[in-house]
């Protein structure tokens, strides 16, 4: 066979691929326009192949809703009285089952192909939410994590392209360190007894609450033991996650799911959906789960050590930050 005609083979089984991609397969026509689309910086992706009505269509197809309600801080109760020899699942026992010295325990897992990181928190109140210095200058959470003395360290809350300053509301140790404006946003954080709260609040409502360390993103997954509802893919694509949750019982959970790191796949990032994270969340008993900031920015630190594979094309492939939740 001649060169040229391989090569003609070659290019009709390409566009033939093509085709089907974008025709022919709905499962990687969604894929593809709800992970494109929830990108900041590459929602172009998904107008390459397709036209604005179905990009719409799409989306319009897959989506998540919210509680109206924001979580009620007296149906958590902590519990520090953890020690227990018999469990009712393998998750429980994976949750408490440790020394009593521990302040946090580090349970490693599979979902699907990719890692997961699931630290699990004994002491609520020993949580924090801090920013760079000076306000949005973006950093590393390796250098966060260190300049702040943390055990453990995720990436938090998002920021705005156009000011390059944080989402939201930023509170530590009671103090408003940061207010985008007057409204309310998508908020968790804990108040003054160690209860994560999970609802939208404004700078003041916070503050009527007792809300001691708070950062704004979203959306809230579990709400009161409730789940988000969710409509086809939640239209959040597939991408590397970050969740702040609390159980019942006053544990607090930090899940970190990877994706492909830095590697390429023709899979995009990799990662999980909204309905993927509410599943592991369950296993685990969350009560109340807020999904914060992914893609490039998720990333988890323990003892000053990168653990998780961060897909950024940057140093260790961490993305800059401007927040983080932190254990002291």
């Amino acid at each position: 066979m001649k060169l040229k005609t391989k090569l003609l083979i070659f290019l009709d089984v390409i566009i033939i691929a093509c085709f089907i991609f974008v025709y022919g397969i709905e499962k990687i026509r969604v894929f593809w326009i709800t992970t494109s689309m929830e990108t900041a910086t590459h929602r172009y992706l998904a107008y390459i192949f397709y036209s604005e009505k179905t990009v719409d269509k799409v989306i319009n197809s897959n989506y998540l809703i919210e509680s109206k309600e924001g979580s009620n801080a007296s149906n958590v109760k902590i519990n520090n009285n953890t020690s227990q020899t018999t469990y009712e699942s393998i998750y429980e026992q994976q949750v408490l089952e440790h020394n009593p010295e521990d302040l946090y325990k580090l349970v490693e897992f599979k979902y699907g192909e990719f890692d997961c990181y699931l630290v699990v928190i004994y002491d609520s109140k020993r949580v924090e939410a801090v920013t760079t210095t000076p306000i949005g200058k973006g950093k590393i959470l390796t250098d966060i994590a260190k300049e702040n003395n943390a055990k453990v360290a995720i990436n938090g809350g998002g920021y705005s392209w156009a000011t390059n300053m944080p989402s939201g509301l930023i509170i530590h140790n009671g103090e408003i360190v940061y207010a985008e404006g007057y409204s309310e946003y998508q908020t968790v954080g804990f108040n003054s007894d160690g209860i994560l709260m999970v609802g939208r609040f404004s700078a003041y409502t916070a503050k009527q609450n007792n809300i001691k360390e708070a950062l704004s993103f979203g959306p809230a997954l579990i709400v009161d033991g409730k789940a988000a509802e969710i409509n086809g893919t939640g239209g959040s694509g597939l991408n590397p996650r970050t969740v702040i949750a609390q159980r019942q019982d006053g544990i607090v959970l930090f899940l970190v799911v990877n994706g492909y790191g830095q590697s390429l796949s023709f899979k995009g990032r990799g990662g999980v959906y909204y309905n993927d994270l509410i599943t592991i969340l369950k296993r685990y008993k969350a009560y109340n789960a807020m999904n914060m900031d992914g893609g490039s920015s998720t990333t988890l630190v323990i003892e000053n050590k990168l653990i998780n594979s961060p897909c950024e094309p940057l140093k260790d492939g961490q993305d800059f930050i401007k927040t983080a939740w932190i254990l002291k």
